[in-house]
């Protein structure tokens, strides 16, 4: 027994001195697109075109944990959209950021990324952030419910399509794990996403045990299971998720008080604003809003508009150039968010762009309103939806 307690002791030291030799964020930009070196974490502002509302001003911080896939380098993953919006509307978002070489040895690995993201948590309580939002993907949704259980001064989590583990020889998925961590957590409010068909967790359905469990523990949850229209691993990740149930998050995470049940999402929600919100960017240019100020074919097109291809958002409105119509803002959120000013071709009712990946995007007046078809650049998929106005979208 000896021989094993100074195994352990050594284990948790060799453990504690790679995470702190990965260091705590010291530098106040928080740069974006760093390169991991010979770290095993850092972290970086989750949105550097956004200002960073400061601890004396912020709602709270949100600390976001991306996922795992093999040596693919997940730390380049985006913060999903929802969480740009919570951003403009007055959190602060950064993201623990893990060497994807890492991330090998199991439970080892899971406490390194547990115990890196409590010190992280714990500096910016004490540089004044009022609350701490825990939050994750997939692994790094395992990684927040993991630390729910241990952080009791942790305000909330927020885990999207969280982790299970593989047990047996077959490797069979215990969705339990996730089950016993909604009846531990010590936050006071947690938001659990389940999108349908996640075929990465063998399509269980995990929303009826957690709503059972979260339910009967009389907590505040938020609870997007099966049920609520996303599909697949990376259904809250996407801009649909954003549109859909952005604004939703927001409020549960931001209420003054709730009632310690199941929240329930507005009914109605302003997805024209929310589309301009999240991707009319800072500097925005000179649009054409006024169909007086477009050619007679066109006037279809004058406003701003926004649509949902498959799962990505996108916002588009003719803008302003020197002799007439022919640019466009073109901008998405899938979940990255992209996109800029493109020089058009105008051919009586119809727009075309190229984007910089050589994607191509047309959009066209028709008698049942705009249209919008994107298509690859290898001409392999195209999509196609109807636009909406952003004025009228309730």
């Amino acid at each position: 027994m000896r021989t094993v307690a100074v195994v352990l002791v050594g284990l948790a030291l060799v453990i504690t001195h790679i995470t702190a030799g990965a260091g705590p964020s010291r530098d106040a930009k928080l740069d974006c697109d760093q390169p991991p070196g010979n770290r095993f974490f850092w972290v970086e502002r989750a949105f550097c075109d956004l200002e960073q509302h400061r601890p004396e001003k912020a709602n709270g911080v949100v600390i976001w944990n991306h996922g795992l896939s093999g040596t693919t380098e997940q730390w380049r993953a985006p913060v999903p959209p929802a969480f740009r919006l919570l951003q403009l509307r007055g959190w602060d978002v950064v993201v623990v950021k893990r060497h994807n070489l890492a991330e090998t040895g199991g439970d080892a690995a899971l406490y390194r990324a547990v115990q890196r993201t409590l010190e992280e948590a714990r500096r910016h309580r004490e540089a004044g952030y009022k609350k701490i939002v825990l939050a994750g993907q997939s692994y790094g949704g395992y990684i927040t419910l993991e630390l729910a259980e241990q952080a009791p001064d942790v305000f909330a989590a927020v885990a999207m399509a969280p982790g299970v583990r593989a047990i047996g020889g077959a490797g069979a998925l215990d969705a339990s794990i996730t089950e016993r961590s909604l009846q531990r957590v010590k936050v006071e409010r947690v938001a659990i996403v389940f999108p349908k068909d996640d075929a990465l967790f063998g399509n269980l359905v995990r929303g009826e045990g957690a709503n059972r469990i979260l339910d009967a523990r009389r907590l505040p949850y938020l609870l997007l299971d099966e049920t609520s229209g996303l599909t697949g691993h990376g259904g809250g990740t996407t801009g649909r998720f954003a549109l859909r149930y952005g604004v939703c998050l927001y409020e549960f995470l931001s209420a003054p008080t709730v009632p310690a049940a199941r929240f329930v999402c507005p009914g109605v929600v302003d997805e024209g604003r929310v589309a301009e919100e999240l991707l009319l960017p800072r500097d925005t240019p000179k649009l054409l809003d006024d169909p007086a100020v477009v050619p007679p074919a066109l006037t279809g097109l004058a406003g701003r508009w926004y649509a949902l291809l498959d799962d990505t958002l996108i916002f588009f409105a003719l803008a302003d150039a020197a002799g007439g119509p022919s640019q466009a803002l073109y901008r998405w959120a899938s979940p990255r968010v992209g996109g800029s000013v493109y020089d058009a071709v105008v051919a009586g009712k119809r727009v075309s762009l190229t984007l910089h990946d050589r994607a191509r995007v047309v959009v066209e007046v028709t008698s049942e309103g705009p249209t919008l078809t994107w298509t690859s650049a290898d001409g392999s998929k195209t999509v196609k939806s109807r636009l909406l106005d952003t004025k009228n979208s309730r």
